[in-house]
């Protein structure tokens, strides 16, 4: 298994059984959850230190007695990046916050926003986007069951951007470079001349400083949280676009061990995750951006026209995808267009049609 952050989910129905008035036997749910990534990650802190939470609150006031114990597992103390889907796959974890990216053959169809880079989708309109199309195409879902595992939430990454050893103002200053990136975000560096080196984004720091690549595709706050900046400080504001990065997942087990009230608190307060992970987020940024201009960030933004080149120069890695995913049994195409056409009804600036 291939990012972003997992979090497990073990669940140890704790026959804890508490006796009360009218003989109602209320239970405590133990259950681990378990991400890749340190709790100062933006998608885990958000899990961990408001989702539980209104959970269990929301737990207490139904007045049934029942409650949940989480365990935190995060920082690969339970499974590293590539080891958590099949954590909760086999109930080492009850659930998990994983990252997709980690998961390219399990979750390919997953991928439809990293193979359509250069649109300038907010958080918001991409949770939006997502939940429609899982009610459109349910093989994105399907792929999470065939696993024994039930998808809860998406959530959504931050638009990436790149932080290098050098300037950036047009993509041929990329030629003839060598470049680190994660998964299938290499595929944003296709056409440009650059070698891609594939590389988790928590060693940008360390490849850079010892020469291994000269830069790194990554978002403003895991480049603060990773130290990329401080190695590569000539920050261009690229925009590639949100992504969804990553999900909520429950083994199926722990899922159905719950009672069906607790199962509907649990929906209804992870589909707020992508909301506290901007909210978060945006409290971050630019305390994190001036931070980093003080120790010597140079910041740029590549224009439209240089976007919509970068956009051109590249194959159609989205056909690409799709074409994969066909040969699977996949509705890749329908996916893609879909998308595509999710996009244009809310008139979301596009580089590119990909799927044209």
């Amino acid at each position: 298994m291939t990012g972003t952050f997992r979090l497990t989910l073990t669940s140890t129905v704790i026959a804890a059984a508490i006796m009360t008035t009218g003989s109602i036997q209320a239970k405590t749910y133990e259950i681990t959850m378990a991400a890749a990534p340190p709790p100062m990650v933006t998608f885990v802190a958000a899990f961990k230190n408001i989702v539980s939470k209104k959970i269990n609150a929301r737990l207490k006031a139904a007045g049934k007695g029942d409650q949940i114990k989480w365990t935190h597992a995060y920082t690969q103390s339970l499974a590293k990046f590539h080891e958590l889907f099949e954590a909760v796959e086999e109930g080492i974890a009850g659930g998990g916050l994983i990252l997709k990216n980690f998961e390219p053959s399990n979750l390919a169809m997953e991928a439809y926003a990293v193979y359509t880079p250069f649109v300038k989708t907010t958080r918001e309109q991409l949770t939006d986007i997502d939940n429609k199309l899982r009610k459109i195409i349910p093989e994105l879902n399907a792929a999470y069951t065939k696993h024994n595992q039930i998808h809860i939430q998406s959530g959504i990454n931050d638009s990436m951007q790149l932080m290098t050893k050098f300037p950036v103002v047009k993509m041929e200053d990329l030629k003839g470079r060598k470049l680190g990136a994660s998964g299938s975000f290499g595929q944003w560096l296709r056409g440009t001349g650059s070698t891609t080196v594939s590389s988790a984004m928590s060693s940008s720091y360390t490849n850079i400083k010892n020469g291994v690549y000269e830069g790194y595709p990554i978002g403003y706050i895991l480049g603060f949280i990773y130290k990329t900046y401080s190695v590569a400080p000539y920050v261009t504001e690229v925009d590639f676009g949100a992504t969804t990065s990553s999900a909520i997942t429950f083994n199926l087990s722990t899922w159905k061990s719950l009672p069906s009230y607790m199962q509907n608190i649990i929906r209804e307060e992870s589909a707020k995750w992508p909301g506290y992970q901007n909210m978060i987020d945006n409290k971050k940024r630019a305390k994190f951006k001036a931070i980093m201009k003080k120790k010597g960030a140079k910041y740029s933004a590549l224009s439209a026209a240089e976007r919509a080149k970068w956009a051109a120069a590249m194959p159609n890695i989205a056909k690409e995808w799709a074409g994969r995913l066909e040969k699977k049994g996949l509705p890749g195409n329908k996916l893609l267009k879909t998308y595509m056409d999710e996009l244009r009804s809310r008139n979301i600036v596009i580089s590119r049609q990909w799927d044209k």
